[in-house]
């Protein structure tokens, strides 16, 4: 019983430290970057260009616990003694990280839209957002909350 309670915080702790290792925050998926001098509406403009870009996914928590788990399984049966708890945390390491890519893979990658904006001040705006701001080069817009919209 004792044996089995050592095995089991073992593998708890390789998956505290598999699911801490997550802890990234995944990249902004709004973002407004401005340049130049400002001296009218600074949220007011014309479109001057739209492209549909592909962002990076954030870490993946849920396949990082999964595999770290079906990792310590495998690596448990490996080896005797401490070669087996040495064998048990790697295999959750392992496992986690291999877990982590595959939930990060799956599902394709995500789109955002960004959309070049010049202010009636004459700067520019770039906003990238999630959600297609249903505009087109020339149309007249606002930013407001970080996200494009059409008046």
């Amino acid at each position: 019983m004792h044996t089995l309670f050592k095995r089991l915080a073992v593998v708890g702790l390789a998956c505290s430290i598999a699911l801490l290792s997550a802890c990234v925050p995944p990249p902004p998926q709004r973002q407004v970057v401005y340049s130049g001098a400002s001296n009218r509406c600074e949220q007011c403009g014309v479109v001057s260009d739209i492209r549909q870009i592909q962002t990076q996914k954030g870490a993946s928590p849920l396949g990082m616990v999964i595999g770290g788990i079906a990792g310590g399984v495998l690596g448990n049966q490996i080896g005797g003694g401490s070669g087996r708890t040495l064998a048990t945390v790697a295999g959750a390491v392992a496992g986690g990280a291999v877990g982590n890519e595959v939930g990060k893979n799956s599902g394709g990658p995500d789109i955002a839209w960004q959309v070049t904006v010049k202010l009636d001040d004459g700067r520019y705006a770039t906003v990238t957002q999630a959600a297609d701001p249903q505009v087109r080069p020339g149309d007249y817009v606002q930013i407001r909350n970080n996200l494009i919209y059409r008046l």
